[in-house]
């Protein structure tokens, strides 16, 4: 009896530290935020009325929260130029993956997440035993253009300021 209360003891700390170790592991998603140590958000003027957004994400950030962020960020540039509208011109999605294939080397390979038109470049070795878990992260990048009208017609890639706004709710301001 008291062998099996000691065994039992055991196994419940172990799955306990396991637990704990996972969840260290697991990095926190990346906030909404002007990027820092290379997650978050960036913008930069292309002209006066054309701007370069992007935000990218760690390991603990899922492909739609990026992207949610691109397009939050998207919305705040706009407000802030007083824009009625913006169009997105140009977009992509790309999917990071790191692993570790040998004590000494990491791999990295990368994948647009266009399914209209995918890419992927790297080194992948799965038959490796130093195999690790592949670490993935999402960048998401746009061009958007400012109008001052608030009159998207039949463009699809339009926005309205105030709708976009209102479609992401305002704790988000």
């Amino acid at each position: 009896m008291c062998t099996l209360n000691r065994t039992r003891y055991f196994a419940t700390r172990m799955i306990a530290a396991s637990v704990v170790a996972g969840c260290a592991l697991t990095p926190s998603p990346t906030p909404y935020q002007p990027a820092s140590d290379l997650h978050g958000y960036t913008d930069e003027a292309l002209a006066e009325d054309l701007f370069r957004v992007g935000f990218r994400g760690n390991a603990g950030t899922s492909q739609k929260d990026v992207e949610d962020s691109l397009f939050r960020r998207m919305v705040e540039i706009a407000e802030t130029k007083k824009a009625g509208s913006f169009s997105i011109v140009g977009r992509e999605t790309t999917c990071t993956t790191t692993l570790r294939t040998t004590p000494e080397t990491t791999c990295i390979y990368h994948q647009s997440a266009d399914t209209t038109f995918p890419y992927y470049f790297g080194i992948y070795e799965l038959e490796s035993p130093w195999h690790s878990s592949p670490k993935r992260e999402y960048e998401a990048v746009a061009t958007i253009r400012l109008s001052s009208e608030t009159d998207c017609g039949d463009y699809r890639d339009c926005f309205v300021t105030s709708e976009a706004r209102a479609s992401i709710g305002s704790d988000s301001e």
